[in-house]
């Protein structure tokens, strides 16, 4: 077995580009040199080869995980549901009809969903057609916002507000915008980075504790006492107190990628992050999830669409062979590169097999200028003992700065985070050269390449631009021609590690 290692960037795409960039800021010597000495590519990282429902639609890193790991494209949330909505099937489903019988018998539906276009974590158009359908339905519906900053233009909420109650006026349905609150601020932490976040969503919704008046004038006022305010960081606010979550209501959330949404599914399924007394004020609502976001763990109990079934991945196959696989990430993205890689399985394939490293994130989620080195050296330096221990033949390890700094708008801090980046490869390269491993790195995503807009404002949001892929090794490699993407690496990584391909994965770069 020829010892491999997976080095994973997120979110660092190709752009010829200087305005933004962070890479070309960074002057990243040793990525630059690497590709410029061994056999190298880019890879598309976006739409329908990450399994997304349209060619113009940014990766992420959930898909790209996803991707990465199953070595074929698979239809993913955002595919399966707009097919749903498409097709109406989904209101022909036994949880939307649940739905409706518990909104009729109680005061309203309550629909928690981040309003935005960004389709990372959710689609406003999903929430569209659910108010289209309450109308028909004589559904009464409360809306509970949250404002998105990082996949979508930094400052963009009243844009959505006003898209939203444009709809509900043009169909009729009885319902508003009930509360809002900044997808950093109330519900959206993931791997409990700071679980502080989920229960400031409860106590928004169901205890009303948030800022009132205006909506326009608060949102407005914000931008103006902080110009570099990101919609992200939105405050709570309460447009409507009468219109609050109430126990034993219906409660939705239309996001549909996973890591962000399971905390707020245990908080309304279980009371986790949140009191005894401030779950005895929900514990008789119903909770519906727009997906199943965790089969194994099968978080939430109802949903609308089944989640996409993953088997046959690179680390299913590669434990079938007996391969001794070491994977190390931080918290933020921990997940990502079990969980997601796995194909959405919670625990490893192969215990024996398997061992994960969880490197502690450090810092609040959305905060991440303030430290924009994070944890990647310590993360580099626990590959590389790895690689240099002999007890591992297939390395995995993720390095989250040009994503996790570059959501937050800030390019000095990004530019900083991706030297960094550039500072741990030549660590890396120089120990899978000592003892004659194989590296491949790549990018999931592309992101902190492209920070600012033609306008100069900044742009928080994924991209989907092409990512880097370059593989250096003792002995040269060949790439084939053509263009490839995060789906070919599975079988790219069988033929550095010298083992067989499976027959369904996407065909190997490597001639």
């Amino acid at each position: 077995m020829e010892r491999t290692v997976l080095c994973i960037i997120d979110g660092l795409g190709v752009n010829p580009e200087k305005h933004g960039n962070a890479w070309l800021a960074a002057d990243m010597v040793n990525l630059n040199g690497a590709i410029a000495k061994s056999p190298s590519t880019t890879l598309v990282a976006s739409g329908l080869e990450v399994g997304l429902a349209d060619a113009k639609d940014a990766g992420n890193s959930e898909v790209g995980h996803n991707a990465i790991g199953a070595g074929r494209q698979i239809k993913q949330g955002l595919a399966l549901l707009n097919a749903q909505f498409e097709s109406g099937e989904i209101f022909n489903s036994e949880a939307w009809k649940s739905l409706v019988e518990r909104a009729k018998s109680t005061e309203k539906l309550n629909i928690i969903a981040m309003i935005s276009d960004g389709r990372i974590h959710s689609d406003i158009e999903h929430l569209f057609r659910v108010l289209e359908r309450c109308a028909k339905e004589g559904i009464k519906v409360a809306i509970h916002a949250i404002s998105d900053g990082r996949d979508v233009p930094t400052q963009g909420v009243l844009k959505y507000i006003g898209m939203t109650n444009e709809v509900i006026e043009k169909c009729g349905v009885d319902g508003k915008i009930a509360t809002l609150v900044g997808r950093s601020v109330g519900f959206m932490d993931r791997y409990e980075a700071d679980v502080s976040v989920t229960r400031r969503g409860f106590e928004l919704v169901v205890e009303g504790k948030g800022s009132t008046g205006n909506v326009e004038e608060f949102v407005l006022g914000q931008y103006e006492a902080a110009p570099n305010m990101t919609d992200d960081m939105m405050p709570p606010f309460v447009l409507d107190k009468d219109l609050l979550v109430k126990n034993g209501e219906a409660v939705l959330l239309l996001n549909f990628r996973g890591d962000r949404s399971l905390q707020t599914c245990k908080m309304f399924e279980s009371g986790a992050y949140i009191t005894k007394e401030q779950f005895s004020k929900i514990d008789k609502c119903m909770f519906v999830g727009a997906l199943q976001y965790d089969t194994e763990l099968q978080i939430p109990k109802i949903y609308l669409c089944p989640p996409p079934v993953i088997g046959g991945g690179l680390t299913e196959w590669l434990c079938k062979h007996g391969v001794r696989q070491f994977t190390v990430a931080e918290s933020v993205k921990f997940g990502h590169l079990t969980y997601y890689f796995n194909g959405n399985k919670t625990q490893p394939i192969d215990s024996k097999l398997e061992t994960w490293h969880e490197v502690k994130t450090e810092g609040n989620d959305g905060e991440f200028n303030k430290n924009p080195k994070m944890k990647m050296a310590e993360i580099t330096e626990k590959a590389i003992a790895a690689v240099k221990s002999g007890d591992y033949d297939f390395i995995r390890l993720n390095i989250a700065g040009p994503d996790m700094v570059g959501h937050t708008g800030d390019f000095a801090a990004t530019v900083i985070s991706v030297k960094e980046v550039d500072d741990c490869l030549e660590r890396l390269m120089k120990a899978c050269e000592e003892v004659s491993a194989n590296l491949m790195i790549v990018a999931d995503h592309g992101n902190a390449e492209e920070m600012l807009y033609a306008n100069g404002k900044p742009n928080a949001s994924h991209t989907n631009n092409q990512v880097p892929c370059v593989i250096v090794t003792k002995v040269p490699v060949v790439l084939k021609d053509g263009q490839f993407g995060l789906t070919n690496i599975a079988a790219t990584v069988c033929d550095l590690l010298g083992l067989e391909r499976a027959s369904h994965f996407n065909q190997s770069m490597i001639i």
